[in-house]
């Protein structure tokens, strides 16, 4: 079943949430994150720029290698596009990599990190067996996402602020209207703007909503705001110390 698509899978083939296999798998990203970051600050500018572009490059060659499997498995279909925040996410540290605008560097760490660290804990995939094909790619290509921002944050080539918060807020408000639109011409999932991931903390939104879409979309986005601003305030607190000691 290693390359058996989710259409033709047997029922209770998958992996649990927070079982043996989820939790290894946690603890190695987040052990290579550990170690890579430390090694990533103590290295020399040259070094730090090829491993961020060889970085970048094998989250894209990774998405690529997966379209094609998935095309010679016939299984390439609208709901596998890049539309997910994470699928956006794989392009977005590719251009980063060799271009680096702030409001690119905001996204990524105030969007996209939090996003693929949710979609590690909380995986839409848990359908699949562990070790199938689909399964770890997904942890592979989420793990190379957040390992890329963790690096580029620790090297400071993303600063992240909170006077910048408005940066990842407007790239929403261009984003999920086209991405809401496509969500609801063809009857997809992407961005989870029509129904919460099982198992993730959307499904509370949800229910808090009350069956409502508008009403969990309105949390949904409050709860963003809220992450991004959690994620950026302990930054902007460091550099005003940093600034006031040097005063």
């Amino acid at each position: 079943m290693f390359f058996t698509y989710a259409a033709d899978l047997p029922p209770d083939v998958g992996f649990s949430l927070f079982s043996a296999p989820h939790l290894c798998a946690l603890a190695a990203i987040a052990l290579l994150c550990f170690v890579c970051a430390r090694r990533f600050r103590a290295a020399q500018a040259p070094a730090r720029r090829h491993v961020t572009q060889a970085l970048g490059l094998t989250i894209v060659v990774l998405d690529i290698v997966r379209t094609v499997v998935y095309h010679d498995m016939g299984c390439m279909n609208v709901y596998e596009l890049p539309l997910h925040l994470c699928g956006m996410a794989v392009y977005l540290c590719a251009i980063h990599s060799l271009w680096k605008p702030d409001w690119l560097g905001q996204v990524l760490y105030a969007l996209c990190l939090p996003g693929a660290c949710s979609a590690l804990l909380f995986p839409d995939w848990t359908m699949y067996p562990f070790f199938s094909l689909v399964s770890l790619h997904s942890f592979a290509a989420h793990g190379l996402i957040v390992l890329y921002i963790v690096l580029q944050t620790a090297g400071g080539t993303i600063r992240p602020r909170l006077s910048a918060v408005w940066k990842p807020v407007l790239f929403l408000c261009v984003v999920v209207p086209p991405v809401a639109w496509f969500d609801i011409r063809f009857q997809a999932n992407y961005m989870f703007l029509q129904l919460p991931s099982p198992g993730s903390p959307l499904v509370f939104l949800a229910q808090l909503a009350g069956g409502s879409h508008a009403g969990y979309l309105v949390l949904f986005a409050l709860v963003i705001f809220c992450v991004m601003v959690l994620m950026d305030v302990p930054f902007s607190l460091a550099y005003r110390q940093k600034n006031s000691r040097s005063v």
